[in-house]
């Protein structure tokens, strides 16, 4: 039991093993979400790699014991009516967000023989997992992206959810909802600090609450018409529409280009030439095909921590 300041709330652990290597720290720090934060994990201080955060509808706190290992220990705040099943409800739900059913072993070996870079970047990166987020957090998470740095993004998000979401224990709120967004006068949300993104936000989370973009449908439509339909939003181009199906739907067969993505390929796959966004995300999917998305994560984190510049 912790006290938060007069409050009395219960800590409930578990430890969730994988079926394949995870490294938190590549994954929750190479850039595809914005919610987690270093911290102490409850009553276990020694660890290594730990991070608070919020998955879906529920904060959580998760560590490792070693930096790259199948098991992730996971604390929670537990509700004032628990349930029996809630702890495999937890598991669950940890499992499907780090993409349980990814074969990263053969993912990381596959693109080590790729050629170029990629042996030196999974090499870094290993263990580095592409995230399920969910979809409607995803989109609204990108559209803030738009010409910010992480930390910045970070902070519009978690005003904008302990305004407007709801309580998701441990002192953390959840995402809120398109409604509770399209609610918003534009005056209010760029509160957040969200700048000319404000109506770009409340353009997508009044387009999702009305169902005039359906994101249920994206999942299975094909990768053009996926990208189309999201692009409806204002803001929303073809980088920001790949990161959503990437990591909102772990459509892996995409490769989002931004500067740094543009600036490795060009420097280590295209011997130096300039080569345009359009040019640079064909030849990313036309090279690393399946795994396309898992490539770009690899380089993004290699290039932005450890390549040499």
């Amino acid at each position: 039991m912790r006290l938060v300041g007069e409050i009395a709330i219960h800590i409930r652990q578990t430890k969730v093993t994988l079926s394949g290597p995870v490294s938190l720290e590549a994954t929750l720090e190479c850039g595809q979400a914005f919610r987690w934060q270093r911290a102490r994990f409850p009553g276990r201080s020694e660890l290594p790699v730990a991070y608070r955060g919020v998955i879906g509808d529920l904060a959580v706190a998760v560590g490792q014991e070693d930096r790259v290992t199948n098991e992730i220990l996971v604390a929670w705040q537990e509700s004032p009516e628990p349930r029996s099943d809630f702890e495999d409800g937890v598991s669950d739900l940890v499992r499907r967000y780090f993409s349980d059913g990814d074969d990263i072993e053969a993912i990381e070996d596959r693109l080590s023989r790729s050629g170029g870079v990629m042996a030196e970047a999974v090499r870094h990166g290993r263990g580095l997992r592409i995230l399920t987020q969910t979809p409607w957090e995803c989109l609204a998470s990108y559209v803030l992206s738009l010409n910010k740095n992480i930390p910045s993004i970070s902070k519009t998000i978690e005003y904008l959810a302990t305004c407007y979401g709801e309580p998701a224990g441990m002192g953390a709120f959840a995402f809120p909802a398109p409604e509770a967004i399209a609610s918003q006068e534009v005056s209010s949300l760029r509160e957040s600090k969200c700048g000319f993104r404000d109506k770009y936000l409340h353009d997508a989370a009044k387009k999702v609450a009305l169902g005039e973009l359906d994101l249920s449908l994206l999942e299975s439509m094909p990768i053009a018409l996926a990208r189309q339909e999201l692009m409806k939003v204002r803001g929303v181009g073809p980088k920001v529409a790949d990161c959503v199906l990437l990591f909102g739907y772990h459509r892996l067969e995409v490769f989002p280009v931004d500067v740094w993505i543009a600036r490795a390929v060009s420097r280590y796959f295209l011997d130096g030439k300039p080569a345009s966004p359009g040019r640079v995300r064909e030849y990313g999917e036309r090279r690393f095909g399946p795994l396309a998305g898992y490539a770009q994560e690899h380089l993004f984190y290699w290039i932005r921590t450890t390549a040499p510049r």
